[in-house]
C-alpha cells in the first residue's frame, strides 16, 4: 500500500495535509509519498512572464534559467516541510520518501492517483482557481478516482470516521475506494440523513445494513447514526459531536467542484469554519 500525499507550492496548508497524510501512513505501517509536480522551465515560459504557481521568478540570466532556478528553491522548501512533518509524526526513514515530477499538477496528480491507495491534497485545492485545483477535478471528474481533501480542523485523527451513506452508486464507490481510510479507522459510523431516504424501505439500498455487512466481510464494525435537516449541516454537526477526523461521502454532478457534493450542499462543507477531511469519489 501507499500514501501520497500532494506537494503544493503556495499558499496552501501543506503542513495540515502532510500531516493527516503522515498519520494515515502510520496507522497502515505503509509508505508516504510526497509528490511534486511542476512544469518544464521552457514551457513555463510559454505559460507565465512572472511567476509560476506562487514561485516568485529569479532575476537575472534568461527568464527559463530564472525559473529553474526558482523550482530548485520550490523543492527544497517542499522537501525540508515534508521532513519537518514526517519527523514530528515519526515517519520512519525506510518509510518516506519525495517524487518530483516534471509537468503540470493536472497532468501529474492524476497518473499518480491511478494506483494509490490514498492521494490526499491541502483543503484549499478544492476550489483553488490554479493549476492545483484543475488537478483535484481531473481525479475526481475526469478519472473518477478517489482523493481526499484535508480538513480545517487542529490534529487530525482517524479515530472516527463517518460514511455519508444515500444508497448512490457515487456513496458506495467511495466506500470501496477509500477502504485505506477505514482501515485506519477506530471506530466507523454510517451517517444517514432521515428527511431524505424512506427509511420503511428496509431492502433499498439506502439501508445501512448493506455498508455494515459489506464492513464486516472486510472485518470491521461499524454503527448507525441518523440525522436530519439540511445535509451539510447534519453532516458537519455529527462530526463535531463525534469528534469525527474524516467524512467519507459520494460526489456527484459535471460541473466544478463546490456545486458537487450531495447537490447543491458542497459549498457548506468546503467552506466550513471547522470541518473534518473529505474522501470524495464520483
Amino acid at each position: 500500500m501507499t500514501v501520497h500525499a500532494a506537494l503544493t507550492e503556495g499558499e496552501f496548508s501543506l503542513k495540515d495535509s502532510l500531516t493527516l497524510a503522515a498519520r494515515l501512513a502510520k496507522k497502515l505501517n505503509t509508505e508516504l509519498v510526497g509528490v511534486s509536480a511542476m512544469p518544464d522551465p521552457a514551457r513555463a515560459v510559454l505559460m507565465t512572464g512572472v511567476s509560476m504557481h506562487g514561485m516568485m521568478v529569479a532575476t537575472g540570466g534568461s527568464l527559463a534559467e530564472g525559473i529553474r532556478e526558482a523550482q530548485g528553491e520550490a523543492r527544497e522548501m517542499l522537501e525540508k516541510t515534508y521532513n519537518e512533518v514526517c519527523d514530528a509524526e515519526a515517519v520512519p526513514a525506510e518509510l518516506r520518501k519525495i517524487e518530483h515530477h516534471v509537468g503540470l499538477p493536472s497532468e501529474i496528480y492524476p497518473r499518480i492517483t491511478l494506483l494509490s491507495d490514498a492521494f490526499i491534497t491541502p483543503h484549499e485545492c478544492v476550489s483553488d482557481g490554479s493549476d492545483h485545483g484543475l488537478a483535484f477535478e481531473s481525479i475526481l471528474l475526469d478519472k473518477r478516482l478517489p482523493v481526499i481533501a484535508a480538513g480545517i480542523d487542529d490534529a487530525p485523527s482517524f479515530d472516527t470516521v463517518i460514511i455519508a451513506w444515500d444508497g448512490s452508486p457515487e456513496a458506495a464507490r467511495a466506500v470501496r475506494f477509500h477502504l485505506s481510510i477505514l482501515k485506519a479507522a477506530d471506530r466507523i459510523l454510517i451517517a444517514q440523513n432521515q428527511d431524505r431516504i424512506d427509511i420503511a424501505d428496509r431492502h433499498g439500498s439506502e439501508d445501512p445494513a448493506l455498508v455494515q455487512t459489506y464492513l464486516e466481510s472486510l472485518g470491521l464494525t461499524s454503527e448507525v447514526k441518523y440525522f436530519d435537516g439540511k445535509i451539510a449541516k447534519g453532516l458537519l454537526e455529527l462530526s463535531a459531536e463525534e469528534k469525527a477526523g474524516v467524512i467519507i461521502a459520494g460526489a456527484y454532478g459535471h460541473n466544478r467542484l463546490e456545486e458537487l457534493i450531495f447537490g447543491g450542499v458542497s459549498r457548506n462543507l468546503l467552506r466550513a469554519d471547522h470541518g473534518p477531511a473529505l474522501a470524495l469519489s464520483h
